[in-house]
């Protein structure tokens, strides 16, 4: 298990006092999984976030005709499992461990108690989050780019806005 200055050296948990990652330490539960082995499968419900303290994962996700198309690989001090977590979804991707794998996991109901008993570190967690989440749309985004693939948010945001986006304008 990391100890509170190497959790201090993670993005996720950057910024937080030290009195505070101890506290955050014992909310984290280590899991070690072997090479090959599934973590997360895309589809099934997701109720925690996994940071890699040690080894690699390649991430997967199955297109609609059916290949199998790798997304990407993270290493040590990556997080995974955020976006079930912070969407309230299913899991959007398949996490295979490439080594052997030390993962921290950190459960909704830890979450749940982080937000409660020490509000500021949560939102600094929350904070980091959403960093980590918006320099991954920006990789996704620069790869949609670089492939020519277009889409329009124009329906969408006409139909999130009353009375359409239109009249929103004017």
């Amino acid at each position: 298990m990391l100890q509170p200055d190497q959790l201090a050296a993670l993005s996720l948990f950057g910024a937080l006092p030290g009195q505070e990652l101890v506290a955050l330490s014992r909310l984290l539960e280590e899991r070690i999984y072997e090479a090959n082995a599934v973590v997360v499968e895309e589809g099934t419900p997701g109720r925690e976030l996994y940071v890699i303290e040690e080894g690699s994962v390649a991430v997967s996700k199955r297109t609609a005709d059916g290949r199998v198309v790798e997304l990407g690989k993270l290493g040590a001090g990556d997080c995974f499992g955020e976006m079930a977590l912070v969407g309230i979804m299913r899991r959007t991707a398949t996490v295979r461990a490439q080594s052997r794998l030390t993962l921290l996991v950190l459960s909704y109901a830890s979450i749940a108690e982080l937000a409660k008993e020490r509000p500021h570190s949560f939102t600094l967690m929350v904070m980091n989050l959403a960093r980590e989440l918006c320099r991954r749309l920006r990789q996704a985004d620069a790869v949609l780019a670089e492939c020519g693939i277009t889409g329009s948010t124009e329906p969408l945001v006409e139909s999130a806005l009353p009375g359409g986006a239109k009249q929103a304008e004017q």
